[in-house]
């Protein structure tokens, strides 16, 4: 019973898993750098500003005067920006916590029953001359063995994955010059 114990390939299970996590997370690296390079060229034109006017308005309804705004809404000038420069950035994975469980259930059952049985006959008969006699036996010797042996397992492989930020020197910084807003014109008057 204990060899199947010993026959639980764990040490094989613990680098199998360890194995499959390091090319899980590689694989998830290589995903998340994929998808920086994408929001880096992916480019959308971006409206900064819209500036709202606001113009009062006058209109009699059934006798009543009524009075309003008719709001007029009026896009800045746009500029052409990544998604990145925008604010998306790519999630990163990473595996926080690994589980293996393995359990096994061993059963063994022996049974054994005999019956003996022994018999004697005997028989004796006298004549004239002769005197005869028999004797008989006889043995009957039954057995049975019954041997059962079950054993079962299960193995479950449990982990778990949590979004992390983007490592910091991965995301570059950004430096917004606006080049849109003149400098105010200075003039001499003599």
């Amino acid at each position: 019973m204990g060899s199947d114990l010993l026959a639980v390939p764990f040490p094989k299970m613990v680098l199998s898993l360890a194995q499959a996590i390091a090319k899980g997370q590689l694989a998830l690296d290589q995903a998340s750098l994929n998808t920086l390079k994408v929001l880096s060229k992916t480019k959308f034109d971006y409206i900064p500003e819209i500036t709202e006017v606001l113009t009062p308005r006058t209109f009699t309804a059934h006798g009543i005067e009524v009075t309003g705004v008719d709001v007029e809404a009026l896009p800045g000038t746009t500029l052409s920006m990544t998604l990145l420069q925008a604010g998306i950035v790519p999630t990163f994975y990473q595996f926080t916590e690994s589980v293996i469980e393995v359990k096994m259930s061993i059963s063994s059952k022996t049974e054994s029953h005999s019956e003996f049985e022994f018999g004697l006959e005997t028989e004796a008969s006298a004549g004239f001359l002769f005197a005869s006699g028999s004797v008989s036996s006889h043995v009957n010797f039954k057995t049975s063995n019954t041997y059962s042996y079950s054993a079962e397992g299960s193995s479950l492989l449990r982990t778990t994955l949590k979004p992390t930020p983007p490592p910091s020197r991965m995301m570059p910084r950004f430096i917004t010059v606006n080049a849109l807003v003149q400098p105010p014109t200075v003039t001499f008057s003599e």
